[in-house]
């Protein structure tokens, strides 16, 4: 009995180590298109940048693939400010995909996000977009011309814009959601978001897929940046497991000991 309630609490112990967690630095990301590193934040577009009607885009991705067999959950802060020339655009997505770490999508109303790096409607994400969209949400088949939802406020008309977001997967039921917070800096009213959806990330991606941003901007622009990034996996380290098993042998050798006495 006692050898029984050494193996609950040694596997107790080991479960209870905190799950990986990284605060990313966003100077390690791999920048394509417009994006660049300014202060400590992640710059997708820039209000003095090029900007056209055809679209410019900006991504930053992590080097390193992420395991799709595995739950996880990201947040992230952000910050969305035109020049008060006109209504900002036009937005910026974290998207999951298959394709690469030097790759971005279509600028403009795309976001960046649709046919990154020529690959069509392959990626996973959650997007907000501005300009005269004012919407958000989860999309899992590579478009923006997704079920969105629309937002509290009018983000174009407000150019100043900051929020949070936590988008977060359970590997074992493919359910994938995401909540935060849109803040209108005209105003100072802060608004609640959240969305769900089913999507088998091992599936569309295989066994790993890489996590970043990105943003677009086309006739009008605004200074897009993501300000702070963090990624949590809900599986034990290594170290985790060799803890538990050493703990198990040492219960188990003190078991067969006292049976010998």
């Amino acid at each position: 009995m006692r050898s029984m309630i050494a193996i609950s609490a040694v596997v107790a112990a080991a479960f209870a180590v905190p799950a990986s967690a990284a605060v990313i630095d966003l100077s390690t990301l791999n920048l394509a298109g417009s994006a660049k590193i300014v202060g400590n934040s992640l710059q997708l577009t820039n209000t003095n940048g090029p900007s056209n009607a055809s679209g410019v885009s900006g991504a930053g991705w992590l080097t390193q693939g992420v395991s799709t067999a595995t739950s996880f959950s990201t947040s992230f802060a952000f910050s969305l400010q035109g020049n008060d020339s006109g209504k900002m655009a036009d937005g910026i997505a974290l998207a999951f995909q298959n394709v690469g770490t030097n790759v971005t999508g279509v600028g403009g109303g795309d976001v960046g996000y649709w046919n990154i790096g020529g690959s069509g409607s392959s990626a996973v994400g959650s997007i907000i977009r501005s300009w005269t969209h004012n919407e958000y949400g989860l999309s899992t088949n590579g478009t923006v011309q997704a079920d969105l939802t629309p937002a509290a406020f009018n983000l174009g008309a407000s150019n100043n814009v900051t929020g949070t977001q936590t988008v977060s997967y359970n590997a074992t039921t493919h359910e994938l959601t995401m909540t935060g917070t849109l803040t209108d800096g005209k105003t100072g009213l802060t608004y609640n978001i959240s969305d769900a959806a089913i999507v088998d990330l091992s599936q569309k991606f295989g066994s790993t897929m890489y996590v970043g941003f990105t943003g677009g901007v086309a006739g009008t622009d605004a200074d897009q940046r993501i300000t702070s990034f963090s990624l949590i996996s809900a599986v034990p380290e290594p170290e985790t497991y060799a803890m538990m098993l050493a703990g198990l042998g040492l219960v188990g050798f003190a078991a067969r000991r006292k049976k010998k006495q």
